[in-house]
């Protein structure tokens, strides 16, 4: 997983469907650090934007217990095993609204009430090393072999918010935070195989089972 590439390729599938549903209307969302605009914004492409910033990394415990292999396929006499447990992160997205002129605030507002509708009306997205996808265009066998994100608005109280901005080192600014979960991070090469089970023998006896003439039963089968 290339992180700065998911971020990049959801930005701009954000952006597209704003345009798409909105007239035209255009938001450009650039992905840097909110906190460092104290010390100037000259690294910015434009001066009236959405910024894209990641506020916080932690695990997604509620699917740490899974299981090491991966889905078998049904072709095949072996199934692979990960050498570790997917690793499941969340991340904390904030969506700023940044404007270095005072009266292009109202138009920030605009910008990201746009970002909170098209989140609101799709918040699963579905990608892989090459494409990108929202939750309408992947079918059920491509959903498998894919990575699914999920947006889930975060809504802060008061002393939660002033701790946040207190943090990143800067002043409150309109935005919104959002949960980004469900990204894996797991190693796939040279992911060790094991036999599949398909054959098995059972052996029936009265007592000890060292004594040949105990055994009842003994047979083979397949197992389908």
């Amino acid at each position: 997983m290339n992180l700065a590439k998911v971020l990049d390729k959801l930005s701009k599938k954000i952006t597209s469907e704003i345009t798409a549903s909105n007239n035209g209307v255009v938001v450009s969302i650039q992905l840097t650090n909110v906190a460092t605009l104290n010390d100037g914004d000259e690294f910015l492409q434009e001066k009236s934007s959405m910024i894209l910033s990641i506020v916080n990394i932690e695990e997604d415990k509620t699917l740490k217990n899974q299981s090491l292999y991966k889905e078998y396929s049904g072709n095949g006499n072996s199934i692979e095993k990960y050498k570790k447990p997917t690793q499941n992160l969340i991340f904390s997205l904030l969506f700023t609204s940044y404007n270095k002129k005072l009266d292009q605030y109202a138009e920030g507002l605009d910008k990201l009430e746009y970002i909170i509708k098209c989140l609101q009306n799709n918040n699963v997205f579905y990608y892989d090393n090459t494409n990108f996808f929202e939750q309408t265009e992947v079918s059920e066998n491509q959903a498998k072999s894919m990575n699914k994100i999920i947006l889930d608005l975060v809504s802060l109280k008061s002393e939660q918010l002033n701790q946040m901005w207190s943090y990143l080192g800067n002043r409150y600014m309109p935005s919104v935070l959002y949960s980004m979960r469900m990204i894996r991070v797991q190693n796939e090469n040279n992911l060790p195989a094991d036999p599949i089970i398909d054959k098995a023998k059972v052996q029936l006896w009265t007592n000890d089972k060292s004594d040949i003439t105990g055994e009842i039963e003994a047979s083979s089968f397949l197992l389908e």
